[in-house]
């Protein structure tokens, strides 16, 4: 059995003050977003033309709370805010929120279920809620944190594909570029360069049957934890770590992303354009009509 764990609070409760610096070094504050050219963003993405889904598609958005970060950083609520508001401009796309996990009429109605959260301890009981959803071809996105568990993380590594293992995953700052492998499938990273410039934090040493997995992209991991700048290439492990990848368990369909520490990738245009084309996938949907939402009010010069 693999062995999990909650990553420990770096707050002290000694004073507000301390609380905050410790929060701040504990962080990449240094990090900024990367403003896309609208040229490149406009040729990844292809023609715009309106359209809809094939059918009425219903989204549920798993969020929870976090008050072990530095606001900027795992801003969950905002994050489903941002994403939900966009995807409500979708024709025939419904959306519902849930707090910590889907309740069994939620997961019996989605077409979608999006974990962007630190997952609390599952039961028996979600687990099998989770397997009957992907039995019947439903999709799953799950999203960085989402793969920090801190009981029976090897049974979520089975659903979403890895999962954070104790004593062997890190974290640290994802250096750049990372590396996008060639995908004829799944479509998810069409267009982009082999090289890709993500402004974000990594995991690396993740539990899971990695050969169970379709990977899509790999990032080489540098500096544990804290970091005051980007890593130079001689500190950089050699190793290409899963960084977005696929599963599918049966009919259904998973989508993984460590990316999505920080609350402006999600206003990254890439980012957006990599997302909701998994979206897309893992409901057996055409990425057309999200299309006009990979630009409003995205990091584009």
């Amino acid at each position: 059995m693999i062995r999990f764990f909650v990553m420990r609070t770096r707050f002290v409760t000694l004073t507000f003050s301390l609380a905050l610096a410790v929060a701040v070094q504990s962080q990449h504050p240094w990090q900024r977003p990367v403003l896309r050219e609208r040229v490149e963003v406009e040729r990844i993405l292809g023609a715009v033309t309106k359209g809809e889904p094939s059918r009425d598609l219903h989204i549920i958005w798993v969020w929870g709370t976090d008050k072990n970060h530095a606001p900027g950083f795992h801003e969950y609520i905002k994050a489903k805010d941002l994403l939900t508001g966009l995807l409500q401009e979708v024709p025939r796309v419904t959306l519902d929120d849930a707090e910590h996990f889907p309740s069994k009429n939620q997961w019996i109605k989605a077409d979608l279920v999006v974990f962007y959260l630190q997952m609390q301890p599952m039961t028996a009981m979600q687990f099998e809620m989770m397997d009957q959803f992907l039995e019947r071809g439903g999709g799953m996105v799950a999203i960085h944190a989402a793969f920090i568990q801190g009981r029976n993380g090897a049974e979520v590594a089975k659903r979403f594909g890895l999962a954070w293992e104790g004593g062997k995953t890190q974290w640290g700052v994802l250096p750049t570029p990372s590396m996008v492998l060639e995908d004829q499938v799944h479509g998810i990273f069409s267009g982009f360069p082999r090289e890709l410039v993500l402004v974000d934090e990594h995991y690396w040493g993740l539990g899971g049957d990695v050969m169970g997995i379709n990977v899509l992209a790999t990032s080489q991991s540098a500096t544990m934890k804290a970091s005051k700048g980007s890593p130079k290439a001689e500190q950089l492990d050699g190793i290409q770590w899963p960084l977005f990848w696929t599963k599918e368990v049966g009919p259904g369909r998973v989508f993984g992303s460590i990316p999505g520490h920080n609350l402006f990738t999600f206003n990254d245009p890439y980012y957006r354009i990599i997302l909701l084309r998994a979206m897309a996938w893992a409901m057996g949907e055409t990425f057309n009509p999200f299309k006009p939402l990979v630009t409003r009010n995205a990091l584009i010069k």
